[in-house]
């Protein structure tokens, strides 16, 4: 493992270090509903423009951005490489159904749930 974290600092608690971590996932979960939201504009684009959905020259620069990624900061590649093929394969389903839908988005986002 080359991820380093330095010595531990005896002011951090475990409740302190997991509140740190909440707030780390909040961001990341933003940060994934934000590339949804990207993806579905892309996909619009490429529906109204007659661009075909499946880009595989756009899915190898992503995920050869990641594995860069992931060997400059200590990450194993593979695992950054299997979280993209899961974002990847949901940024596809979501894109074929908005394109398949003729833009009114009836089909995309079916299975969420909203609390209220």
């Amino acid at each position: 493992m080359s991820l380093r974290i330095g010595p531990v600092d005896g002011a951090e608690d475990l409740e302190s270090l997991r509140a740190r971590l909440d707030a780390v996932d909040a961001d990341l979960l933003d940060a994934v509903r934000e590339r949804l939201e990207i993806c579905l504009r892309i996909g619009e684009y490429k529906r109204v423009n007659g661009v075909a959905m499946m880009q595989p020259h756009r899915i190898a620069t992503v995920q050869g951005r990641a594995v860069r990624y992931a060997e400059e900061h200590g990450i194993e590649p593979a695992f950054l490489r299997g979280l993209y093929d899961t974002i990847i394969a949901e940024t596809c389903r979501l894109e074929d159904e908005w394109i398949a839908s003729g833009g009114t988005g009836d089909d995309a986002g079916a299975g969420q749930r909203r609390a209220s």
